[in-house]
């Protein structure tokens, strides 16, 4: 009798467990359905009320929106407008050209979530998204926007960002969208939303880079370790088959590459100097190849070192690269290019997550600005100089908290690093997040971080740029 009353109190009590579960998971859909709506139709959940643009009167600001400036003298126009019977929301420039202000509502929303940002709107001629507007979202720890475009049919733009919000139960987030720096510049937002999304998730690549002088005899040694690691990129240094062998992409660096490439199926990249023979002419040239063994594209160093230029011959390259991985975009830069902004800057902007860097020498103590001005991540290999990784905010792998100055978002940019002596060369292999790529300084949101190379984090009037070139050009003194 005792052991049947015992078994019936463990199945009520597993009923009355399965009951409280049920309770509690009832409760939270009933939470995000206050707030969401239906939890399971998320893509036509808008927790931005009025988004659309459809309530209020035409003429006046829209309906649950307000409008906001410092100084009023500077604040933009702000409308509802009908078009095709949509509503809309039209901002004009005030006629002066330092204009700024916003219009923003606000919302509930649960924490511990990934929501995705997005807005339609169409611009007049003078209107740059990057430089005239923002689009930001700021709720609990977290300051975000959207950062990049995508034109659209019509004449119409769309935005997206997805934005986490850290914590646990409910928020407030306010929703603005800023005007400035246009005296009569138009933009017509369509639509502008936040809604359930899924997390953006880890993207993990494996890279490694090498120290020493190597042989074309000694580097299948290197591509195994590394390939044994399950490394996705293997980089190799300048010069990697001597300072004074010249030689084309049919020669033995690039076979030993792509023959290399091909077997461990990782991508292979190293410095030559490459002989031209139909123009005679010698370039410095990093060249990769994909994991098939196919050449992916080259690039050829824009700044070479003056003795280089002066005592060697060797012609400078005449344009920057960014190639299309199967894990990411990579740009490229030499030893010399890394004393100046140029190169670094323009592949970032162009696209590029990871820079590879092969040199002789560097200076290490410029890598973190070059990682952080930007926002990628530099991997290094030398002939005479340590090997070296950087993530976004500009740490050092293998010495990631030498900075105190840093204040970077928390989180994990790289793991599992490993430094590997075979026999005189060194090689190090560490794991990226390449969709993980904060700046050095956080300050509790993007749109309040270090700009770490986002073009609309820029606010500015002046652009010094042409003044640069103009000053390079100028040959006499003053």
């Amino acid at each position: 009798m005792k052991r049947i009353r015992f078994k019936r109190l463990l199945i009520a009590g597993s009923f009355l467990l399965m009951l409280q579960a049920r309770a509690e998971a009832i409760g939270t859909l009933q939470t995000e359905s206050s707030i969401y709506g239906s939890v399971h139709d998320s893509d036509a959940v808008n927790l931005i009320p009025n988004g659309d643009f459809s309530k209020g009167m035409t003429g006046v600001i829209p309906e649950g929106w307000q409008a906001e400036a410092k100084r009023s003298s500077l604040s933009p126009h702000f409308s509802k407008i009908v078009e095709g019977g949509q509503g809309r929301l039209l901002i004009e420039g005030n006629g002066r050209p330092d204009a700024v202000g916003y219009i923003q509502t606000k919302m509930s929303l649960l924490l511990g979530k990934t929501y995705l940002f997005s807005v339609h709107f169409r611009i007049s001629a003078s209107i740059n998204p990057q430089r005239n507007l923002l689009f930001e979202c700021a709720g609990p720890d977290n300051l975000d926007g959207i950062f990049t475009y995508t034109k659209a049919a019509d004449g119409w733009v769309d935005g997206k960002a997805k934005i986490f919000f850290p914590g646990t139960g409910t928020g407030k987030a306010a929703i603005r969208i800023l005007f400035r720096f246009s005296d009569t510049g138009r933009v017509t937002i369509g639509n502008i939303s936040l809604a359930p999304t899924t997390p953006v998730l880890p993207r993990w690549v494996r890279v490694a880079c090498t120290s020493g002088i190597p042989t074309l005899v000694e580097i299948p040694a290197i591509a195994n370790k590394a390939a044994a690691d399950k490394t996705d990129l293997l980089l190799l240094p300048e010069y990697m088959n001597g300072e004074n062998n010249y030689e084309t992409l049919g020669g033995p660096s690039c076979t030993l590459m792509s023959q290399l490439a091909r077997e461990y199926h990782m991508y292979v990249a190293g410095g030559i100097l490459r002989r031209v023979d139909s123009l005679d002419r010698i370039y410095n040239t990093v060249v990769l190849y994909d994991r098939n063994g196919e050449f992916a594209g080259m690039y050829d160093k824009i700044h070479p070192y003056s003795p280089e230029v002066n005592e060697s011959g060797i012609t400078p390259g005449n344009k920057t690269l960014v190639l299309q991985t199967d894990f990411g975009k990579v740009g490229f830069m030499t030893c010399y290019d890394s004393w100046f902004t140029d190169v670094a800057e323009l592949v970032a902007l162009k696209g590029a997550e990871l820079i590879l860097f092969p040199n002789a020498g560097y200076y290490r103590s410029l890598m973190p600005a070059r990682a952080t001005d930007n926002n990628v991540r530099i991997l290094a290999s030398s002939l005479y100089v340590k090997d070296g990784i950087w993530d976004t905010g500009g740490r050092d792998v293998l010495n990631p908290d030498s900075d105190s100055s840093s204040f970077m978002q928390a989180g994990q940019t790289f793991k599992e690093v490993k430094s590997i002596q075979i026999g005189k060369m060194n090689l190090l292999i560490a794991s990226l997040d390449l969709n993980f790529s904060p700046s050095p300084h956080y300050n509790g949101g993007t749109m309040s971080s270090s700009p770490a190379g986002r073009r609309n984090r820029r606010d500015q009037l002046y652009y010094p740029d042409h003044d640069i070139i103009r000053e390079k050009e100028r040959w006499w003194t003053e």
